[in-house]
């Protein structure tokens, strides 16, 4: 595993030498900004035996990098929408990076992708899991490279195709906008939206309710209600869409 994470991690910083740095050489500073959090799947202790082998393996190596050498300092994001900026901010400030690699929560790492612009530091995340990473990435998030294995676009896509299977033309959109926090923060709410916003863009065919789910909410009752036996094939006119109210990522 962490083999396979470190070829990953050598990879990028490869292409990213190739591509953004100079001809001559000079020491390249990699600002990593991760949770310290373990809890966390990226967290600082699950991935920097990954980059740090792959920098040992390629400081090794001078004829690829050609006489350029890597470093890399780490700092908590906190998974939080300020902390990330914050470390990025003093990062910058000190003349300490020259690419960014995380942060990887969204809700982290959308403003430093944003800020990063204006630095010209490119972004290396394998979170940035949000609809909007995608559908913004020209005008808001230019210097951002998503390296992870899938992100919420990726898991719409697999429910419509299971849709089309089994030939169901009805979706009905119920998430806790607390779900599955442990992973990244309001995880449940941006795949929902994702799901909800890619199929009423490309997929109009398929017809689909969006709502949240209260604490006080009765689930059971609400599936035999809505879900049941009672109710193929048509889409209820009773339920509240709150597509056009859900929460995005801040900007």
């Amino acid at each position: 595993m962490m083999l396979l994470g470190s070829i990953n991690v050598a990879v990028h910083i490869v292409s990213f030498l190739y591509n953004v740095l100079p001809s001559q050489s000079v020491d390249v500073n990699i600002a990593a900004i991760l949770p310290a959090n373990d809890s966390r799947m990226f967290s600082m202790h699950h991935v920097s035996p990954a980059i740090e082998y792959a920098i040992e393996k390629l400081n090794r190596d001078t004829d690829l990098l050609e006489g350029h050498s890597l470093s890399v300092a780490y700092r908590d994001s906190k998974c939080s929408i300020s902390h990330g900026i914050n470390q990025a901010i003093n990062f910058y400030i000190e003349q300490k990076v020259n690419v960014f690699f995380g942060p990887v929560c969204d809700y982290s790492v959308a403003p430093v992708a944003r800020q990063s612009v204006f630095w010209n530091v490119p972004v290396i995340s394998v979170g940035a899991m949000a609809r909007d990473f995608s559908t913004e990435k020209k005008e808001m998030y230019t210097l951002l490279t998503r390296v992870g294995p899938v992100n919420f676009r990726s898991l719409s896509s697999f429910i419509v195709e299971t849709l089309r299977y089994h030939r169901l033309s009805v979706l009905k959109i119920l998430y806790d906008k607390d779900g599955q926090g442990n992973i990244i923060e309001g995880f449940c709410t941006l795949a929902s939206i994702a799901i909800h916003y890619d199929i009423k863009e490309f997929h109009k065919e398929i017809a689909q309710d969006h709502f949240r789910l209260d604490q006080i909410a009765d689930l059971s009752k609400m599936l035999i209600k809505e879900v049941g036996l009672d109710n193929p094939g048509h889409l209820p006119s009773r339920l509240k869409d709150t597509s056009e109210t859900a929460p995005r990522l801040a900007k």
